[in-house]
């Protein structure tokens, strides 16, 4: 087109003769050039295809909806548009994993309003037990069925309504109990999922051992958390870990 347009005549009426056109210069690119275009432009004609697939499925099989839901937000995920709320909700859709876990809170009993130290413990062994083993996410104001509370009344009631001083308790507890070194291979956000804001974390599997209060070994199994010791421990740190 920019071609053509250059070549154009005329103020008022553009226009092309045939000697113009003859002398164009057009840049074709090399073989393996085209090659990486035309397999680009049958990777895009799938992804129509499946659009379409998803859009008659959808309309044959409205009880479908949840699986074509995952599907789209998959293909979403992949090329960069799948916002976190609609992360959150696919993750609370596909329920507890090894990959996944929810916890109503990160501190606080939500029966009494009091923060305990066990739910605090717990939601710090999730985030050990992602580190030793291939990472996942911590989802923190979802239910053990995956409705998303949020965790507006224990911001409110723990820190003062006050979500960075909610944030900055995170901060402090990975850092006193799992250690500052682990920082890169976690990352927390508030995401706010229908009105309802939800503590995600994400971990990455760690490239090193990694202990709660430097003694507590943690993994990840399907979909719990275990603890090891003893001879388990040392083979799984031999196997799992290039040290």
């Amino acid at each position: 087109f920019l071609v053509l347009k250059s070549l154009t005549q005329g103020n008022f009426i553009p226009r092309l003769n045939k000697s113009s056109v003859k002398r164009a210069l057009v840049a074709v690119p090399n073989f393996e050039e085209q090659k990486l275009i035309v397999a680009a432009h049958k990777k895009l004609e799938n992804l129509s295809d499946a659009i379409d697939e998803f859009n008659k499925e959808l309309a044959l099989n409205p009880k479908n909806a949840s699986l074509i839901s995952e599907r789209a937000d998959s293909m979403l995920e992949e090329i960069g548009h799948l916002t976190d709320a609609d992360k959150i909700m696919s993750l609370a859709r596909q329920g507890e994993s090894r990959e996944i876990e929810f916890k109503e809170s990160l501190s606080m009993d939500v029966a009494t309003g009091t923060k305990e130290k066990y739910i605090e413990v717990a939601a710090l062994k999730t985030i050990v037990a992602f580190l030793n083993t291939l990472g996942g996410y911590l989802l923190v104001g979802v239910d053990d069925s995956g409705g998303v509370k949020g965790v507006a009344d224990e911001v409110k009631r723990c820190h003062k309504n006050n979500y960075d001083n909610f944030m900055l308790f995170l901060k402090n507890k990975i850092k006193q109990r799992i250690g500052e070194q682990y920082y890169p291979f976690i990352e927390s956000k508030i995401v706010d999922v229908g009105g309802n804001k939800v503590l995600m974390v994400e971990c990455q599997g760690s490239p090193s051992p990694c202990y709660l209060d430097e003694k507590d070994f943690y993994v990840r199994t399907n979909p719990a958390t275990d603890k090891l010791e003893g001879p388990k421990l040392v083979e799984y740190v031999q196997n799992h870990f290039s040290l």
